[in-house]
């Protein structure tokens, strides 16, 4: 199966928009008030939309991979690897100068297992949870589309593994919860990608209908906000998941209009890993050097000086790095 570059015009604008929407979750201006009113609120439906959608993405590209790559697991292996953990390990240097690790901690962030053992046996580390949690799905889902022949035998035995993860969460406190509220949105992307006719069937409904979806999952996932059911609730999952997808399929059919082939998106797209890594120390050295008072505060110098600034230096190092790839022979 190929898919033509301009079919991903919509799918870079996703990962744009969800970049620039992290960038300001993260500044916390969502968490202060507009006319007296909290939009603290809000940043529970953006910080579910993005991340969902980052997963979602990911889903998608990985399985766009594998089957164009699935007589070469190791190749398939390596590439995620490399493109993957020294930007990763890079980001790491300055987060243990920002907080501090165990030793023991630290062993489960260089390798990436944060997912598996926080926050059980290891301190929480803001941002780099994401990484560890899209790792172990690589491993989880490449290996599943690797050994199973069909459709349904993925859904099946991912099924199974959820079950049995969730099982283990229970008995010892392994795993993230937040491995249960993403991990049928990851599956969600492999089959996006798969099923071509239903992606074009789903694209085809009138945007007005998906708009009305994604408001009444934002409704649905209110509810079970304000009942505060758990994040391992099985209506829970299936709400929050509703409400991603519902909003992801709404803003991929947004970008199929013109607005998607602004060039702004694909500028966005190229930033976003390495202005996830890196915008927490980033910010960091901005303010011993910038007076952020001036700007109106610390979260406002993060929304606007401070989020300008990472997303031209993710930029700038993301092409870097493909280069030295390029270089080294390395890119795949």
């Amino acid at each position: 199966m190929t898919e033509p570059r301009k079919r991903l015009i919509e799918f870079e604008s996703l990962r744009g928009l969800s970049i620039v929407l992290l960038l300001t979750l993260h500044s916390e201006i969502i968490g202060a008030s507009a006319f007296g009113v909290s939009l603290d609120p809000l940043a529970k439906f953006v910080g579910a939309f993005l991340l969902g959608s980052f997963f979602f993405l990911a889903g998608y590209f990985m399985d766009m991979s594998l089957q164009k790559s699935r007589d070469n697991m190791f190749g398939f292996v390596k590439s995620r690897f490399i493109r993957i953990f020294p930007p990763y390990w890079l980001s790491m240097l300055f987060f243990i100068k920002l907080f501090t690790l165990k030793r023991i901690d630290l062993i489960v962030y260089l390798l990436n297992l944060q997912a598996v053992f926080s926050p059980e046996f290891v301190k929480p580390l803001l941002t780099l949870w994401y990484i560890s949690m899209l790792v172990v799905y690589y491993v989880i889902f490449g290996i599943l589309i690797w050994r199973t022949k069909s459709n349904k035998s993925l859904l099946f035995l991912s099924i199974v593994i959820f079950a049995i993860v969730y099982i283990l969460h229970l008995i010892s406190g392994l795993f993230d919860v937040r491995f249960f509220r993403y991990f049928f949105i990851f599956l969600a992307g492999v089959y996006f990608y798969r099923f071509e006719n239903v992606r074009e069937l789903l694209f085809n409904i009138p945007l007005f209908y998906k708009a009305i979806a994604a408001v009444v999952g934002s409704w649905l996932f209110w509810l079970v906000q304000i009942n505060e059911l758990p994040m391992t609730n099985g209506l829970y999952l299936l709400v929050v998941d509703f409400f991603i997808l519902s909003w992801a399929l709404t803003w991929l059919s947004i970008f199929r209009l013109p607005i998607g082939a602004w060039k702004i998106w694909a500028l966005l797209s190229t930033a976003s890993y390495f202005a996830y890594l890196f915008h927490r120390p980033l910010w960091y050295l901005l303010q011993l050097i910038f007076d952020v008072e001036a700007w109106g505060g610390e979260a406002m110098f993060n929304f606007t000086i401070g989020s300008i600034v990472t997303l031209i230096v993710g930029y700038f190092l993301q092409r870097g790095y493909d280069r030295l790839l390029a270089a080294l022979h390395l890119k795949g």
